[in-house]
C-alpha cells in the first residue's frame, strides 16, 4: 500500500514538473525605441541566399564587434508588417547618420551605418496613416480608449485586437486613431516601457 501511495504521488509531481516546463511564456512585445529603420536585405549580396551583410560596432566606427548578416537582426516582424524583403528594426538610439539596433535576441546592441537604399522614420512619422490592431492578451487598461491624449480624459467604449484603426496622430506615448472609420479615441501605442501593443498593418 505504501508503495502504491508513493508511486502515485511521484506521478502528479512529475506531471506537474512536466506541464511547468512545456508551458512556454508568451514571446515579449518588442522594445520600440526612437525609431524604426527600414532595411532592404538583398539576397544578390551573398551566394548562400542569406542576404546581405551590416558591420556592427560598439560606438560609431569604433569597437568593432562584427559582420551580421541583416536577415539574423532582430526583426519587428510579428507586429510590424513590411513588403517582401523588408525588414523593420527598433532603432534605439541615433549619433548623426549612425543608429543603434538591438543585433541578438539577448537585447544586445551596437551601432551601424544606414545604407543610403535604408529609410529611418522616427515612430511618429512611421505611424501616421497607418492601420493597426491591439495586440492580444494585454492587460485589460491598454484597451482602454479615452476621448482626449491625457490619461484622465473620459473613457470611451473599450477596443479589442479585432477592430480596425487608423493613426491619424501621433503624441508621445499615445495615438489619435479612427476606429472602424467611425469612432475618433486616444489610446497607448506602447506600454511605460517603451513596448509596443499594437501590430501595424
Amino acid at each position: 500500500m505504501w508503495f502504491l501511495r508513493t508511486g502515485v504521488l511521484l506521478w502528479l509531481l512529475s506531471t506537474v514538473a512536466i506541464g511547468t516546463v512545456s508551458a512556454a511564456p508568451p514571446p515579449a512585445r518588442p522594445e520600440t525605441g526612437k525609431g524604426v529603420l527600414l532595411v532592404k536585405n538583398s539576397l544578390a549580396h551573398d551566394n548562400a541566399g542569406g542576404g546581405s551583410f551590416v558591420v556592427i560596432y560598439r560606438e560609431p566606427g569604433i569597437g568593432r564587434i562584427g559582420e551580421l548578416r541583416v536577415a539574423s537582426l532582430p526583426a519587428l516582424a510579428g507586429v510590424v508588417k513590411t513588403p517582401p524583403g523588408v525588414l523593420a528594426l527598433a532603432v534605439t538610439a541615433t549619433k548623426g547618420e549612425w543608429l543603434r539596433v538591438h543585433y541578438d535576441d539577448a537585447g544586445r546592441s551596437g551601432w551601424l551605418e544606414p545604407r543610403r537604399t535604408w529609410t529611418y522614420l522616427t515612430w511618429e512619422e512611421y505611424l501616421r496613416g497607418k492601420t493597426a490592431r491591439l495586440l492580444r492578451g494585454l492587460r485589460k487598461e491598454f484597451y482602454l480608449a479615452r476621448s482626449g491624449p491625457d490619461g484622465s480624459a473620459p473613457e470611451l467604449p473599450p477596443l479589442t485586437p479585432e477592430r480596425s484603426m487608423r493613426i491619424l496622430d501621433v503624441d508621445g506615448d499615445r495615438a489619435r486613431v479612427l476606429v472602424d472609420l467611425s469612432v475618433m479615441a486616444w489610446l497607448r501605442w506602447r506600454d511605460p516601457d517603451g513596448r509596443l501593443l499594437i501590430t501595424v498593418e
